[in-house]
């Protein structure tokens, strides 16, 4: 028992130094870690363990994510927040035909701080605000390329004219969409005292896992404004990450409560679309 144990922590500084060193027998892509039950490894397999180490490795491959954010698939002349919807499709083509893959925040999240795999090409879809048009529009053209998407809604419309309702964020939230929080009323909330700032983002979240039975753990902020009394009211609040407006990838080079998105606007067309997508800080 104890020669096994000597074994065993010998073979953990080995792969120490393969991971601090240039390892002659890795290969370049993702594959499965080597369960911890095996006593013996072959030079293949500590190859194996050195790539999953890289992939969690934060500090050897910082994670950056482009997460696309939008409002309104439909077409409305002058609004350059309602994006035709020929326009929506030509860029999920895009996305399809470059093997980009939607992943959900959770997933984002895990990668973060759990050591969670993504692949290869990962990207996440976001719709601010619950326009009705992201069910009716958005979601069969992410159903025809096999993606899916977030909304942050905002509570109170819930229902209303033009925005979604329960029965269709039931329906998108069962077919992989997550509902995420963007307060109850959409107000500037740095316009608001602290109490306020809680109650928005407090109440909102409650009253959408109270209705759609599932956990809210997710925030963007209306109009991208933040402040630390924000933060710290999103915190209290107990969501996990919360997204801005702010240009650029997803990343923690600030923290999890400053997150960036890609802004997709109305005639941006493709070239632009694609260089954003390759610009992390475009």
């Amino acid at each position: 028992m104890q020669y096994k144990l000597i074994r065993r922590l010998l073979l953990v500084l080995v792969c120490q130094l393969i991971i601090i060193g240039v390892s002659g027998c890795r290969e370049e892509k993702k594959v499965s870690p080597v369960s911890q039950t095996e006593d013996v490894l072959t030079c293949s397999e500590l190859s194996l363990s050195n790539e999953q180490a890289i992939i969690h490795k934060s500090s050897v491959l910082p994670l950056e994510v482009p997460v696309l954010y939008y409002h309104s698939i439909m077409f409305e002349e002058g609004n350059e927040v309602r994006m035709p919807p020929d326009q929506f499709e030509a860029q999920m083509a895009y996305m399809k035909e470059n093997n980009y893959e939607s992943i959900t925040l959770d997933q984002l999240y895990e990668a973060f701080f759990k050591e969670g795999l993504l692949p290869a090409k990962p990207f996440i879809i976001t719709f601010d605000d619950g326009y009705e048009d992201n069910y009716t529009t958005a979601f069969p053209i992410l159903e025809r390329h096999g993606f899916s998407a977030v909304v942050f809604m905002v509570s109170s419309y819930i229902d209303g004219d033009g925005f979604l309702s329960w029965s269709q964020l039931k329906e998108l939230s069962a077919h992989g969409w997550e509902i995420e929080g963007h307060t109850v009323n959409h107000p500037n909330l740095s316009q608001l005292d602290v109490t306020s700032v809680f109650n928005e983002l407090s109440q909102s979240k409650e009253l959408l896992e109270r209705g759609l039975g599932i956990p809210v753990n997710y925030l963007a902020y209306p109009y991208g404004i933040l402040s630390p009394d924000i933060v710290k009211a999103a915190k209290d609040a107990e969501y996990l990450m919360a997204f801005t407006t702010d240009r650029g990838w997803a990343d923690l080079e600030l923290d999890e409560w400053h997150l960036k998105r890609v802004y997709c606007f109305v005639n941006m067309g493709i070239s632009e679309f694609s260089r954003r997508l390759n610009d992390p800080d475009y």
